[in-house]
């Protein structure tokens, strides 16, 4: 819980952070009088967690809604589950450099610009922003998380 300050003096050690701001400030000018000032300390999780938070509330607002950027995943994903397919059956029969280069063509009309975009700085996707650490281990607990509920289920 986060700690709530008012004229220099602690005055709740389990405040709850996801108090609105405006919320807080009425509490302490209610209680405290008219020119009270307070601060809010968060701990490191309070805080990591509110910016996640502010993160997710400006995609929403500037990119696109939840299910908007769900529905775009899927595409992406399907495209490339297509292309991969059509890849993987190519080169399963491919007897040359010539077959194999043949085989490759399709993917790289469809996405070879991808790589062009991003070492232009044209592109960034948020795994980069984010940093490749953090994204494997979000990757990891969530399977791991998912594959436990899967198995518990029904017991």
């Amino acid at each position: 819980m986060a700690k709530l300050t008012v004229n220099n003096q602690v005055v709740d050690k389990f405040y709850d952070p996801s108090t609105q701001h405006f919320v807080t400030q009425e509490f302490v000018e209610d209680t405290f009088g008219v020119g009270a000032t307070f601060t809010l300390e968060l701990s490191e999780d309070e805080a990591a967690l509110k910016s996640k938070q502010s993160a997710r509330e400006k995609i929403a607002q500037q990119v696109a809604d939840t299910d908007t950027l769900l529905g775009t995943t899927a595409d992406t994903t399907q495209l490339l589950l297509n292309e991969l397919s059509s890849l993987v059956t190519s080169l399963s029969t491919a007897q040359s450099l010539e077959d194999v280069r043949a085989s490759v063509s399709g993917l790289k009309e469809k996405i070879g610009h991808i790589h062009t975009d991003v070492q232009s700085g044209r592109l960034a996707f948020p795994y980069q922003v984010k940093g490749e650490a953090q994204v494997m281990q979000e990757i990891t607990e969530r399977a791991n998380g998912v594959s436990q509920a899967l198995q518990t289920r029904g017991r």
